[in-house]
């Protein structure tokens, strides 16, 4: 599992189209889709989305996408002990919507760390 801190915050690489990734695994063809816009379920629930849906269940992504959500905690409880209460709320929304925006792109890099291929387009 490869979680590098500036795959945290890599906005200019961050998946901008749809994309489908596919492994072979026990001779079955697994297919996973990556959306390329914001992920407004990834907004609501964040950590929680990684867990329960059956869409990114994939080995290691759970982790993944913990550790974020335990620095935005992390950042949440340092800021209500220094500054007032609506800043603390303005940062946690902010917290929120990077991980909305970047939650595409950390699935989308899990899914090559565990070895999915892109599929090719034939449209294209």
């Amino acid at each position: 599992m490869n979680f590098t801190f500036a795959e945290w915050f890599n906005l200019k690489q961050r998946v901008k189209h749809d994309q489908v990734f596919e492994k072979e695994v026990n001779g079955e063809r697994q297919t996973k889709k990556v959306y390329g816009s914001f992920n407004w379920w990834a907004l609501l629930f964040t950590w929680f989305y990684a867990v329960l849906s059956p869409r990114c269940q994939t080995r290691f992504f759970a982790i993944k996408s913990a550790v974020p959500f335990l620095a935005m905690l992390l950042v949440n409880m340092v800021m209500r002990l220094f500054f007032v209460e609506n800043v603390a709320l303005i940062v946690s929304l902010i917290g929120d919507v990077w991980y909305g925006l970047m939650f595409e792109t950390w699935f989308r890099n899990q899914l090559v760390a565990n070895g999915y291929q892109p599929v090719k387009d034939s449209d294209n």
